[in-house]
């Protein structure tokens, strides 16, 4: 009896024209070889068109298990499933559960444990970016607590292709490059990432821009981590033109401005604090649109390379816990959690903040 497919199927996996099951994995024993690999994949396509696409994404975290020598056991039309995640994560019928792919693969690349752990745990998050790619945050979010208690850094598209590059045998990075081209169509918009970023420092005479800049910035970063009322209470702190000016003048703090396009988005300001060998970070916040396109990332480069030109050891900061999206950034730029405070600041109003050090050199 012929099965009753529910779905057309998934053009990067091997077509079936029966149903599989368990089964036709245990009865290969402990083989984990070339006919594991493509019965796995052979069984991710049954589950696809039988309505699971959630199953189908974990027998191809088992095809990814399979234990290949090199790429010429891996037959023209059974690609390393790569495509075959990017398509089924894009295609997932409505109503049908998907779980979350974003978590599911940080979690598998964070507790890989062995055979070929490494390996393994590369390949899991090259799939967790093909699915961090396309699914929007707010409905596929990261496990947040895992990040901060564990300190997960979250890997770059180059740090995913060198390690693949390095480890793979069977043309990992390759393939993966392929899905990436692939799922262009479904990303989303990064088009900031192509545009021109620069850090410059500035003068007094500037520092309305920042002021304009907190402003805006403020209401949209921070209402679900801390009280409108502290919101206000601290932009009227800390973004008094004349406190700014006296923070130049008295205590020798650098202020500079973010420019995307000639645009001034986003902002920083450090302190040299010559006993400790550190430069303090105070400030650094960009424009939330233009959030992916590198600024952030160059802001912290451009603080690191003065501390360095100035002899310094270290850029400290403080970043309030629940501000998880710039602790995740913080951890992909090379900082670490050094410690944490709580700090009464008045008006009836505390920072509970995580300290975070990047050491330079």
């Amino acid at each position: 009896m012929s099965t009753e497919w529910t779905h057309d199927p998934c053009p990067f996996l091997p077509d079936v024209t029966e149903a599989l099951g368990a089964k036709d994995l245990e009865v290969l024993g402990a083989d984990r070889g070339r006919d594991f690999y493509i019965t796995a994949l052979r069984y991710a396509q049954s589950l696809w068109r039988t309505g699971f696409p959630a199953k189908s994404l974990l027998l191809c975290n088992r095809a990814f298990s399979a234990d290949l020598a090199s790429s010429e056991e891996i037959p023209d039309d059974f690609p390393l499933p790569y495509h075959a995640v990017a398509w089924v994560i894009v295609n997932r019928p409505e109503g049908c559960f998907i779980g979350n792919p974003r978590r599911h693969y940080q979690h598998l690349a964070t507790r890989m444990v062995e055979p070929r752990r490494e390996l393994r745990s590369w390949r899991a998050w090259a799939c967790w970016y093909l699915a961090k790619e396309v699914l929007g945050e707010t409905e596929f979010p990261c496990d947040e607590k895992q990040i901060v208690e564990e300190g997960i850094i979250e890997p770059t598209q180059g740090m995913i292709r060198e390690r693949l590059a390095a480890l793979s045998r069977v043309g990992d990075a390759a393939e993966w490059e392929k899905a990436i081209r692939w799922i262009t169509p479904w990303k989303k918009n990064r088009a900031q990432s192509r545009l021109r970023v620069r850090v410059r420092k500035i003068s007094a005479s500037e520092l309305p821009t920042v002021r304009h800049l907190a402003q805006k910035i403020w209401p949209q970063v921070y209402p679900k981590i801390i009280s409108p009322g502290q919101i206000r209470y601290m932009l009227s702190r800390y973004y008094d033109l004349e406190q700014m000016k006296g923070e130049i003048t008295k205590r020798g703090v650098c202020f500079a401005l973010i420019d995307i396009e000639n645009q001034a988005v986003g902002y920083l300001s450090f302190e040299v604090l010559r006993g400790e060998r550190m430069a303090f970070l105070h400030k650094l916040y960009v424009r939330p649109e233009f959030h992916g396109a590198g600024a952030g990332a160059l802001a912290l480069n451009w603080v690191a390379d003065a501390a360095a030109r100035l002899g310094l050891g270290a850029v400290r900061l403080r970043v309030n816990k629940q501000n998880i999206q710039a602790i995740r950034a913080y951890l992909r730029n090379g900082f670490r959690f050094a410690g944490e405070e709580m700090t009464d600041i008045g008006g009836g109003f505390v920072m509970d903040d995580y300290w975070m050090q990047r050491d330079i050199g």
